[in-house]
């Protein structure tokens, strides 16, 4: 047995109403077409025929029992409380679903043109006014967040002993880390950390890191210069993004434009 909890939520209120009137409104979601005109049960033809006998009390193979399936969902709501509403929807040993109420409501909301797949997909699309939130797919995010945090730490400790990565860090960034002193780096890495650590551990782990703190540094003090995602070595491009440059650098044929820009840097440290 294997329970599975998820919540059909609303949109958080953006009318003229009231909070606590818009709270105690009814919302419901009912019926939809399918482009052929038949009623929309988000269940597939096999579902239908295994559990929807038990639902409206007609055996599958009787003739009239399509017909009774597609009158159901054609007169099926759901009602969406304002604390949400909570449905059962995991499955048995066997497969079989815990509360079949329960599956067939999520089954339909999940088929729903209202209804979003979590929140993050509703907020990408105005038509939207529902979404489903699964605690067992929210708690496995904030167990993954948690462990991120746990890994950018890490690298957050190792960089802290490395005063030139701190300042490749801080560079890449866009700080300038010659305007601050130890203290003032580690509490502004700290926030990066705090504020995204998947995007800290990212740079942190990057093997090109010494190269983009390069060419982040030649972009402040204007030795080279970017123009949209170009980045821009007088009028000759480096390349078309931040990738495209580093690979430039890299090369042992460009060794000599490397030289060129280190020296031009010196200039201004």
């Amino acid at each position: 047995m294997s329970s599975r909890k998820v919540v059909l939520k609303r949109k958080a209120n953006a009318t003229n109403l009231p909070e606590h009137v818009y709270a105690e409104a009814k919302r419901k979601i009912g019926s939809t077409f399918s482009s052929n005109g038949d009623s929309q049960t988000g269940l597939t033809f096999a579902e239908q025929k295994k559990y929807m006998p038990q639902i409206i009390g007609v055996d599958a193979s009787d003739i009239n029992f399509m017909k009774e399936v597609k009158k159901y969902f054609h007169n099926m709501t759901v009602t969406i409380e304002s604390r949400g509403t909570d449905l059962e929807v995991g499955v048995d040993e066997n497969g079989e679903p815990l509360n079949l109420m329960d599956y067939i409501r999520w089954k339909f909301a999940c088929a729903h043109p209202y209804v979003a797949q979590d929140e993050k997909e509703m907020k990408s699309n105005r038509g939207y006014k529902y979404f489903i939130y699964d605690t067992k797919i929210e708690k496995i995010k904030k167990l993954a967040g948690v462990t991120k945090r746990k890994e950018a730490y890490k690298e957050f400790i190792k960089v802290t002993a490395n005063v030139s990565k701190m300042d490749q860090l801080l560079q890449v960034y866009g700080y300038e880390p010659k305007t601050m002193d130890a203290a003032q780096k580690e509490i502004t890495l700290e926030g990066e950390v705090e504020a995204d650590p998947t995007q800290f551990l990212g740079y942190a782990t990057d093997k090109n890191l010494e190269h983009q703190a390069f060419i982040n540094d030649c972009i402040t003090r204007e030795v080279l210069r970017k123009v949209g995602n170009t980045i821009l070595n007088g009028d000759v491009a480096l390349g078309d993004s931040m990738e495209e440059a580093i690979l430039f650098i890299k090369d042992k044929k460009n060794s000599d434009v490397l030289t060129t820009l280190k020296a031009r840097l010196k200039t201004f440290s």
